[in-house]
């Protein structure tokens, strides 16, 4: 059975330029490195087995490093190994070994992107999955798009396979290392020596389970950086300060900075991008939640059973799941499943993403379907929030995604607690197509052909389950699931959700630093 796992390369993100070359300098590179400077009386040896102590460096040693004329050998080894000893002191866990640290160009980092190849069917079957969420339409090519917004603004990452931290720099800029960025990088150096990054846990082979094991691999990288940057803020810390030429000599992590020559129409909708995001807004929450009731204990335990829904890391207790089964055979007329994808052909989308294909339609439409500032985040570790009345009743789905000859459909069937969430939902879901001036005709929402969200759509409720049945006409609608030919879609009235949450929005974007990359392997 084909299976999906989460791309073993943990990255972060910012808004910036492709770049043609940057000067390589590796972090392990032999050189007579400087002697740090006596830190105070500390109690314990100094050895590698003790947390908060690397290679010759505590967590509170002082370093000279001057990035304005980019990084020597000597530079790196003493910044890299302090990072190390500081992320310890911070997650009180040891590094077993050193962590080679490389920077790249961009232009390295997009060849070697570039050079993967596509798999067509997986891209029409997962484009689909996305467009039943109404995260995107079927003008929004899926596979283009992510592959944009990673390959442009990569700022680093870890590969558990090379056990290895890249880090990308912009063009004309000599060699630096972000602070921020290279202790959240060395967080998930640190994971993988002590809990193995590779092991299927971690994976996931559905959408929802993949963002869910992020929001604890992220999150946890994600607040011990910010955990990190407050020691920094706070002057406690001493720490490396980014090339002058970034403006104030700080880290240049603001989210502000996007290239003139990175044009809007390369950036993936928001929806998307605050789908991706979810690890990294919700995450760090999720943890910091964890380590507030049972400290650094409560988050070993989550290491050792990951959370795998987005329910779990939102709400921060695990859904009483309902087991969600859809006919592959019901299908008729020449209508046929991807079987060799996903789950025997299905996905399941989870509550983070039902959220945001409703809120985007509010937002950015004016559906109504949820309060558009119900995304704004209510915790310092918790930067945005995916949790609305449509969506808090999530008890489980699979979405099975349709082909014939060009055409596509899809049947997504969720299940709820009650059944007035299930309600909710369905109102919810109906108000966003009626945003797309969607008419009813026999029983069936039928938005324009000229709409990017263009094609029939039967939404059908049963008690606590949900059934959507999308094809490009009521005619196909009907031939994919023809057991609902004669249920009637729900009509509910638009009302208003409140006024744009233009500031939430912005701040959103700003937050954009750091992203985990999905993929799956067939």
């Amino acid at each position: 059975m084909p299976s999906r796992t989460l791309l073993s390369v943990f990255v972060v993100t910012l808004l910036l330029a492709p770049v043609a070359s940057a000067l390589a300098v590796p972090a392990t590179a032999t050189a007579s490195a400087p002697t740090p400077a006596a830190p105070a009386a500390h109690g314990a040896p100094a050895e590698n087995a003790t947390v908060g102590y690397f290679d010759g460096y505590w967590y509170d040693s002082n370093v000279t490093v001057n990035q304005d004329d980019g990084l020597n050998a000597s530079e790196t080894h003493a910044y890299v190994r302090r990072t190390m000893a500081r992320v310890e002191h911070v997650r009180q866990r040891n590094f077993g070994t050193a962590v080679p640290v490389d920077v790249i160009s961009r232009a390295a980092y997009q060849a070697n992107q570039s050079s993967g190849g596509s798999d067509t069917a997986y891209s029409r079957w997962n484009q689909q999955v996305w467009e039943a969420a109404l995260i995107i339409g079927s003008d929004t090519n899926l596979s283009a798009a992510t592959q944009s917004y990673y390959s442009n603004n990569v700022l680093g990452y870890y590969s558990p396979s090379s056990d290895a931290i890249k880090i990308v720099v912009p063009d004309g800029k000599n060699a630096h290392i972000e602070y921020a960025t290279l202790a959240h990088e060395l967080q998930h150096a640190l994971q993988d020596q002590q809990y193995d990054l590779t092991k299927a846990k971690y994976g996931g082979e559905t959408q929802d389970a993949q963002l869910a094991t992020s929001g604890l691999v992220e999150g946890e990288a994600r607040y011990v950086e910010s955990r990190y940057e407050e020691k920094c803020a706070s002057g406690e810390w001493d720490c490396v300060a980014g090339p002058s030429s970034s403006g104030d000599g700080e880290s240049s992590n603001d989210g502000n900075s996007e290239s003139d020559s990175q044009s809007a129409s390369a950036s993936p909708p928001r929806s998307l991008q605050f789908t991706l995001y979810f690890p990294y807004a919700s995450g760090p929450g999720y943890v910091a939640d964890l380590a507030e009731r049972g400290g650094w204990a409560a988050v070993d335990d989550a290491w050792e059973r990951p959370p795998n829904t987005t329910t779990e890391v939102i709400h921060g207790t695990a859904p009483e799941r309902t087991a969600v089964s859809v006919d592959r055979d019901a299908a008729t007329n020449g209508w046929e499943t991807f079987p060799e994808q996903g789950v025997n052909g299905t996905d399941t989308l989870g509550e983070a993403s039902a959220f945001v294909g409703l809120w985007w339609q509010s937002y950015e439409y004016g559906a109504g379907a949820v309060p558009q500032r119900a995304i704004q985040g209510d915790g310092e570790y918790r930067t945005l929030r995916y949790s609305a009345a449509a969506t808090t009743g999530w008890a489980g789905d699979a979405v099975l995604p349709y082909r014939k000859n060009a055409k596509n459909g899809f049947v997504w069937k969720t299940a709820w607690n009650t059944s007035a969430d299930a309600s909710a939902f369905a109102d919810a879901y109906v108000l966003s197509l009626k945003a797309h001036d969607a008419t009813k005709r026999n029983g069936t929402w039928v938005v324009p052909e000229a709409d990017g969200y263009r094609g029939a759509y039967r939404v059908v409720q049963d008690g606590e389950t949900v059934t959507v049945v999308n094809g490009p006409d009521v005619a196909a609608v009907t031939a994919i699931r023809p057991s609902l030919a004669g249920a009637d879609s729900p009509s509910p009235t638009t009302t208003s959700s409140g006024v744009p949450g233009v500031g939430v929005l912005g701040a959103g974007l700003a937050l954009l630093l750091a992203s985990v990359a999905l993929a799956r392997r067939s």
